[in-house]
């Protein structure tokens, strides 16, 4: 279960024993830096901070891999559209499709931030406990009025913490399908509409069974979306002050660089 993709790896390390609130508002803090990189420069330095980051973490570099590999399909698709619709002087062409070289630039910037993005969330998923990460979020929304729209902070922190739950759940039925539907001999490169139905009709079925199997699972254990105490007690630590004040620093350093 620790090798699916998007989720919590035990250990000992510095960066797990950070309190889940530090390592969200890093992560919050840095996503706002990288989407605002403007140049390979930026991304250079983000890239040696995820370094820091990361290699205290001890998760290896094949688990990283692990991470990006199924959001591929997604940052091809995001580098071909920009490479081709960010216009400039043509260096190749095929009708009115063409390739630039501030077209290729910009789709290499543009992926890469995503790509940061995705370790980022990667890092944080795998070093915080599912139980950690939805009190941490319940904390931090407690103060706001969310009652006035008729939720509480226990229950957004519940949606996204099952949210982020289900995304290698849901990974780790697409493979299993996939190879079920390999050993009856489906082939996605002679027939590739046939294959997405034959992948997408039990992606589905599975999906609405797990959705089903949860929601009886907390209403037989009486669930009613009401305030609830935890097992765990959030302190802030001075690792965690030092790590904050660290991620500021580098936010408003790149600020004022760029300003």
């Amino acid at each position: 279960m620790n090798k699916m993709f998007f989720s919590y790896i035990p250990g000992e390390s510095f960066l797990h024993r950070l309190d889940p609130r530090t390592k969200i508002i890093s992560v919050m803090l840095l996503s706002i830096v990288i989407l605002r990189a403007s140049d390979f420069q930026d991304i250079f330095v983000l890239s040696v901070v995820f370094l820091v980051f990361s290699l205290p973490a001890k998760l290896g570099i094949r688990h990283h891999l692990q991470s990006l590999r199924p959001m591929l399909f997604f940052f091809l698709f995001l580098f071909i559209v920009q490479s081709i619709f960010s216009g400039g002087e043509s260096i190749f062409s095929m009708g009115m499709l063409g390739i630039s070289y501030e077209g290729l630039w910009k789709a290499v910037l543009v992926t890469s931030r995503f790509i940061l993005l995705v370790l980022f969330a990667s890092l944080l998923i795998s070093t915080t406990s599912p139980a950690l990460l939805t009190l941490g979020i319940e904390k931090m929304l407690r103060p706001l009025p969310l009652s006035l729209v008729g939720v509480s902070s226990h229950d957004l922190a519940i949606m996204m913490s099952i949210s982020m739950r289900f995304v290698p759940l849901l990974h780790m039925n697409l493979e299993q399908i996939l190879q079920a539907q390999a050993s009856r001999g489906m082939d996605l490169r002679r027939n590739l509409p046939k294959g997405v139905s034959s992948l997408a009709v039990p992606m589905v079925y599975s999906t609405l069974r797990m959705a089903e199997d949860m929601s009886l699972a907390m209403e037989s254990r009486c669930y009613q979306g009401l305030y609830r105490t935890s097992m765990f007690e959030l302190k802030m630590h001075k690792e965690d002050i030092s790590s904050l004040f660290m991620v500021v620093a580098i936010v408003i350093s790149f600020f004022f660089l760029h300003m």
